[in-house]
């Protein structure tokens, strides 16, 4: 289906890269990401996650990954307005209609981009206290940002996520 699709194609390239005897590379596309190696430095691959505004680009956290992939679904890009009302692109199939809750994004992380991305996009259908709960049955790294008072955002993680935080 199309809500995994960015992330098969980054495992496809990604393993045609390991297949060419590349051990360090980052392949993105359209937000999805997977990693191996080190970057240029040496060092593990740092990885913004967005803190997701509708303008603009801002850093909520950054973590730190190699030889896995990070996937981050979410509603503050893709939506539409009706009647002053924010309307997902995110569809419950319960309901056939747009999924209605207050979390903003799910980042995954996990060995395959495709999975992570399957698993990002469902917690955002399954909402903050489903997803968490989902999240935490399966022991995936997972950070969710949720629309809070006043326009800011609450984390909430899985005890695995800590580990890929980047240490300030």
């Amino acid at each position: 289906p199309a809500s995994v699709a960015e992330g098969y194609a980054v495992d496809q390239v990604a393993e045609l890269l390991q297949s060419r005897g590349y051990a360090d590379y980052m392949v993105e596309i359209g937000g999805e990401v997977r990693t191996s190696g080190t970057n240029a430095s040496g060092d593990p691959w740092k990885i913004a996650i967005e803190k997701p505004v509708d303008e603009g680009r801002v850093i909520q956290r950054v973590v730190v990954i190699s030889g896995v992939a990070l996937s981050t679904s979410g509603n503050y890009r893709k939506f539409y307005m009706v009647e002053g009302r924010r309307v997902s692109h995110v569809i419950d199939p319960k309901t056939g209609r747009p999924a209605e809750h207050s979390l903003a994004s799910a980042s995954v992380i996990h060995p395959d981009c495709a999975l992570a991305d399957a698993y990002s996009t469902a917690i955002m259908v399954l909402g903050e206290e489903a997803g968490l709960a989902f999240a935490e049955k399966l022991h995936l790294p997972v950070l969710l940002l949720i629309h809070g008072k006043d326009g800011e955002f609450l984390e909430r993680q899985t005890p695995e996520f800590s580990a890929y935080l980047l240490k300030e």
